[in-house]
């Protein structure tokens, strides 16, 4: 064997010593590790005895995290190093891509094959996402209302997930409703100024919304990250009809969606471009969603007889990408129902 094998076979499982840290990274937040750990150093006999968990395997977790220095070991206790302090506030990211989402890269092979598309944990989705969002959608979303000609009195969301996203809108809006499937969602409840009611974003504006409605101007309707799902699952036409729907139902649409640019090589070279998008832009190829550009959204809100009153990104201080972006619409002058 020649005398460069071993470093070369060093680089080479880099990416395996990643694979693995991401999930360790994760489940030190599941398990509840980390956040016991946060509030000062534990003797980890008495950690895993609150956690409810098997002491031997623990210690060798921890060891683990020791060597990847985000935790220090000393006499029987554990603390957080800097590093490990410093990743709590990146913690959706992790629910999302690895309690989301581990299960859809293990399935690349199937989809590759044609074996239909690759599964999801739907509730680590939706937990993740939603983490996320308080940092960059949420904020987005808060701009693109301030774009308004007057506050709304109310708020329907499409898509809502768990409902998570909905609480950070109370107190912008009077009421707040969230349209969802998500089985972690209260079903038909109203409470503190939210209400949520289980059914479909396309089933809902269909049952809801009369072909000659009026527009109500005091109600916003918002589409986060759900164009995607309806254009994959239901078709170009379904959110045609959702976006023309919407508008008969509110005076404006509020919509977020991300900018497919995978062959970007100005995206790619950007520091979140390999971090999260590249990972990001595969689960959807993998997955019953579908990314388009900014300019595909374009022609399909002139399709379906809206105009664009505003269009914003995330907060470059959190994602200066350019590739989150936020739109409000109305209906065009004279747009047919």
């Amino acid at each position: 064997m020649d005398e460069g094998f071993e470093l070369r076979l060093i680089e080479a499982l880099q990416p395996v010593r990643g694979f693995a840290l991401a999930q360790g990274i994760y489940h030190l937040f599941s398990s509840g590790l980390y956040d016991r750990i946060a509030e000062g150093p534990q003797e980890i006999p008495a950690l895993t005895e609150s956690l409810e968990l098997d002491a031997s395997r623990t210690s060798g977790f921890l060891q683990y995290l020791a060597n990847e220095n985000y935790v220090t070991l000393s006499g029987g206790t554990v603390a957080l190093t800097e590093q490990g302090r410093a990743l709590g506030p990146y913690r959706p990211w992790y629910e999302l891509l690895i309690g989301g989402y581990a299960e859809t890269f293990q399935q690349i092979t199937d989809v590759l094959r044609g074996k239909g598309y690759a599964s999801r944990d739907g509730r680590l989705v939706g937990i993740g996402s939603c983490g996320m969002s308080a940092f960059d959608a949420l904020p987005l979303v808060r701009e693109l209302m301030s774009d308004l000609p007057a506050a709304p009195a109310s708020v329907v969301d499409l898509g809502c997930g768990d409902g998570t996203f909905l609480a950070g809108l109370v107190g912008d809006s009077a009421t707040v409703t969230g349209i969802g499937v998500d089985p972690f969602a209260p079903e038909e409840q109203t409470a503190g100024g939210l209400r949520f009611v289980r059914s479909g974003a396309t089933d809902y504006v269909r049952d809801t919304v009369a072909p000659d409605a009026e527009p109500d101007s005091s109600r916003l309707c918002l589409a986060a990250f759900l164009l995607q799902e309806i254009l994959e699952q239901e078709g170009r036409g379904a959110v045609v009809e959702l976006v023309r729907s919407a508008l008969r139902h509110s005076g404006h649409l509020a919509i977020v969606e991300v900018d497919h640019r995978p062959a970007d090589p100005q995206v790619m070279r950007h520091g979140l471009g390999l971090a999260y998008y590249n990972p990001y832009f595969l689960l959807h190829v993998l997955t019953e969603q579908k990314l388009e550009t900014d300019r595909f959204w374009h022609e399909l809100f002139r399709e379906a007889g809206a105009s664009v009153v505003s269009r914003r990104v995330a907060d470059p201080s959190v994602d200066s990408t350019g590739l989150e972006i936020g739109y409000l619409l109305t209906r065009q002058e004279g747009a047919g129902q």
